[in-house]
């Protein structure tokens, strides 16, 4: 989970001083925004891998514009950057300390999710939440590919 977050932060160090409303479409698609990449990771790793679990799950007043499906919000109604970025970190810490606490039997315990798609114990849960950010790490790399950033 940190190595993933690791690569994740890697590309928002790259993005720093750029505006991360920028929107950027590919063949007549909009791209999810740099600002909404953070905010839905944020979102997730508090819903997968701490309310699902049984952690100390946070509610914060934006979570609902950044989760599966959901657009996000104008720039203008955003929650200010340090706000997400220190919930994202946070939440991260939180998630950390959590699930290494977790015994065996909790992890081989149900998912409780409500998606049966992620697999069927806490475990697979957590995996699918490791992924889940890396597939967002990966659309992080194309948007500095778009902001004109070199990553290596």
């Amino acid at each position: 989970m940190d190595r993933t977050r690791q690569y994740t932060k890697f590309y928002f160090n790259k993005l720093k001083g750029h505006d991360l409303h920028k929107r950027f479409s590919c063949e007549g698609r909009e791209l999810n925004t740099a600002f909404w990449l953070l905010a839905h990771l944020a979102t997730t790793e508090n819903g997968l891998l701490l309310a699902s679990t049984g952690g100390p799950f946070q509610k914060f007043s934006w979570a609902k514009h950044f989760t599966l499906g959901s657009i996000g919000l104008s720039e203008t109604e955003c929650p200010s950057l340090e706000e997400v970025l220190s919930t994202f970190n946070a939440v991260h810490e939180k998630a950390i300390a959590h699930v290494a606490a977790l015994s065996d039997e909790q992890l081989n315990g149900p998912n409780m999710t409500g998606l049966p798609s992620l697999g069927g114990t806490v475990r697979d849960v957590i995996t699918h939440a490791i992924r889940h950010e890396g597939g967002h790490a990966g659309q992080l790399a194309w948007l500095c590919k778009l902001y004109g950033v070199a990553t290596l």
